[in-house]
């Protein structure tokens, strides 16, 4: 037997991707630190009233780090946050834990004025390779995503797709649909 108190409500609020910049450059050493930005209005569409209105309940942004491996049939990347140094300067920061060296959360903080919520992180690179960071929600404004990086890295039956190795499970997106990964080399 089961009952339901009340009514499952769908939310009425409609939310903005996140805009994302990384430093501007395809090449890092390890002395290097790569900064990335993200900013999301503080306001969301709500359906119910027909206009927008404040956000005071940000969701968070979701983003991975992977460093690029040989190719299997089925990825061609590998959960990599452990090899960064993390520099946490605007926001909040957690990691999932189910997959810590997978996947982090940034929890914006919003602008004095009132119109945004932003976050900044830095990465300092302890391992030299070849790197992508991927969002969940997250669209990266860099006008070159260095995209000629996963070259050497495609998968042997589709090329066209990034295969993400998180903790040992597999996941992909296909890179020609995707404005959502950010690639980048430290030597």
């Amino acid at each position: 037997m089961a009952f339901q108190c009340d009514d499952e409500v769908e939310s009425s609020l409609r939310y903005n991707d996140y805009k994302v910049k990384a430093t501007s450059k395809a090449t890092f050493s390890l002395n290097n630190t790569i900064w990335i930005e993200g900013v999301i209005s503080s306001k969301a569409y709500d359906l119910a009233v027909k206009d927008s209105v404040f956000n005071d309940n940000q969701l968070g942004d979701i983003f991975s780090i992977f460093k690029f491996i040989e190719p299997t049939q089925i990825s061609n990347s590998k959960d990599a946050i452990d090899n960064f140094e993390l520099i946490f300067d605007v926001g909040e920061f957690y990691f999932l834990s189910a997959c810590e060296n997978a996947q982090m959360t940034a929890i914006p903080e919003l602008d004095n004025d009132g119109l945004f919520y932003r976050y900044r992180i830095g990465l300092k690179p302890k391992a030299t390779g070849d790197y992508l960071i991927s969002w969940q929600n997250g669209i990266i404004q860099n006008e070159n995503r260095n995209e000629f990086i996963i070259d050497s890295y495609r998968i042997q039956n589709n090329s066209n797709e990034i295969g993400f190795d998180r903790c040992g499970s597999v996941s992909s997106r296909l890179l020609n649909e995707s404005k959502k990964e950010y690639f980048f080399s430290v030597e």
